[in-house]
């Protein structure tokens, strides 16, 4: 069966998922594409699965698979070179203190707007086996379909924990015995002179007014990146890279890999 009507309460329930509401009150998102969707582990509730007409027998090996017209899969698809495949997924929620236990890095972001830099951040921090990233309230949506795409399926990788209360989070680290590190133009040490712990978090902030006073203050340590040229600051997903391939580089699997 193929449906081929906007009325249709399936197809209805799908396109309020466009609606970060609705995905928060229904506790599930969609992401788009075949790479995207081979991301996704076997321990993830996959929902539904949603195939345009015109690639429905490209598609194999996949339940609860429903077809729709080419004309109501391009009212839901947010790319311009679809692959004809959508899912439908169960939000993954993670508990903070069963997180932190772990030895290694973590990243905390503080209002993020840019659905691009968030998604990159992700994909890096999976990249550099972060343990975990933290997204503070104010932030832009981790389930957007602009963040998903840039995640790269990464979002499937790494724990990633969204409206988060800045000044709680860090209190808990504090007390789980976390360094933590924020990112500022104020820091006094390069990120290449600092002592590594084996616990450590770095603090990203907003792309035009980086972190707030209050977090700084909150933090052990500001630390700045090295930049010989003529630029105050670089781009907030770049800028975390950079931070986690410089924590990784000299230590690699001595201090975060294979250890809980």
């Amino acid at each position: 069966m193929i449906i081929t009507s906007t009325q249709n309460s399936i197809f209805k329930q799908i396109l309020k998922l466009q609606d970060k509401k609705f995905r928060d009150k229904n506790n599930c998102f969609f992401i788009e594409g075949k790479k995207q969707i081979e991301e996704i582990p076997k321990d993830w509730n996959i929902k539904q699965i949603l195939i345009s007409e015109k690639h429905k027998n490209s598609i194999n090996n996949f339940k609860n698979v429903t077809s729709l017209s080419e004309h109501l899969f391009n009212k839901l698809s947010t790319t311009k070179s679809s692959q004809g495949i959508i899912t439908i997924v169960e939000k993954r929620h993670y508990k903070i203190e069963d997180i932190i236990k772990n030895i290694g890095m973590f990243i905390i972001l503080e209002n993020i707007q840019d659905p691009g830099n968030l998604g990159t951040i992700i994909r890096s921090a999976a990249a550099f086996d972060a343990k975990a990233v933290f997204v503070s309230k104010g932030s832009v949506d981790i389930y957007s379909d602009k963040t998903l795409r840039s995640t790269m399926g990464s979002i499937f990788h790494i724990p990633v924990l969204d409206n988060i209360d800045i000044k709680n989070i860090l209190a808990v680290m504090k007390k789980e015995k976390i360094t933590v590190f924020a990112a500022s133009l104020n820091g006094e040490k390069y990120l290449n002179n600092i002592k590594v712990p084996k616990k450590c978090a770095f603090i990203i902030g907003n792309e035009s007014n980086g972190i707030t006073n209050e977090t700084e203050n909150l933090a052990d340590e500001l630390i700045k990146i090295n930049i010989p040229g003529k630029c105050e600051s670089l781009n907030a997903a770049i800028a975390s890279s950079i931070i986690m391939y410089e924590i990784t580089k000299d230590y690699g699997h001595s201090l975060f890999y294979n250890k809980k």
